[in-house]
């Protein structure tokens, strides 16, 4: 029996797309629209690291050993911010982003927010260069960590890109495995995108036929670094805790 979101199912899911499609980190993706040298078939590989930083590391090896350069987004949280972790990615040849949660993390207060981003942005920048940030969705807090940006700008950072303002997604197919499914409308609050389409992938097997059989492949994906292990007991609690979680998304989307 084929067993989703293993290490080993990530791996077979970057081969299937190196075989179709050159890679872009988000920077990458950028400078390379910028410069007008946007291959026909990519995707933008984004990766968040909402828990389990070691995970992050082990990922990042299976993306370099397939030539891939993807962004890693971390959160300024205790178990996460790790130095020499984050910088051994880095040297990995990947870029490294800070995954933001101010608004949250200040209660809705803007001028405690602003103090915080800036503040966990030069401790990030410390270790490796950050031109690009994404938020943390918090799908479960009031707060929406992208209102940041309604009283800041990207400008005001020296930053280069925002995943969720900065990409035009219309002409892409976007990817998610948010709640460890590949249906990134049904069980999303926050992570929600104006996609080409949405389209109903039943499982990591199944994605990895739609990209092997799309001649018009333009995408973006992202994955979250904790859900994909090889230890079985690991891995059945996070199908049940995201069960749970899913349904109380449902719920907050009908209220």
């Amino acid at each position: 029996m084929t067993v989703d979101y293993t290490q080993k199912m990530y791996g077979q899911l970057m081969a299937a797309i190196v075989d179709s499609c050159e890679c872009y980190s988000v920077l990458d993706y950028m400078t390379a629209c910028r410069n007008q040298t946007l291959a026909d078939r990519f995707f933008i590989m984004r990766h968040d690291v909402d828990g389990n930083a070691g995970n992050a590391l082990e990922m990042a090896k299976v993306d370099a050993h397939y030539g891939i350069r993807a962004t890693y987004y971390f959160r300024m949280k205790p178990r996460l911010f790790r130095p020499a972790l984050i910088r051994s990615i880095a040297d990995l040849g990947h870029e490294i982003g800070y995954h933001y949660e101010v608004l949250s993390d200040a209660k809705g207060e803007m001028a405690i927010a602003r103090k915080l981003f800036k503040a966990n942005l030069e401790k990030f920048r410390s270790i490796a260069s950050v031109k690009t940030v994404c938020m943390h969705g918090r799908s479960l807090s009031k707060y929406h960590n992208l209102d940041f940006w309604k009283e800041n700008s990207l400008e005001d950072f020296g930053l280069a890109a925002e995943p969720y303002l900065t990409i035009d997604y219309s002409d892409m197919y976007y990817f998610s495995d948010t709640g460890l499914c590949w249906n990134n409308r049904r069980f999303n609050l926050r992570d929600i995108v104006d996609s080409k389409e949405t389209v109903e992938i039943r499982n990591t097997p199944h994605l990895i036929h739609f990209i092997a059989t799309h001649d018009d492949l333009k995408g973006a994906m992202l994955t979250h670094t904790n859900i994909w292990t090889d230890r079985m007991p690991v891995l059945m609690f996070y199908k049940l805790a995201f069960w749970g979680i899913n349904r109380i998304k449902l719920i907050k989307k009908k209220a």
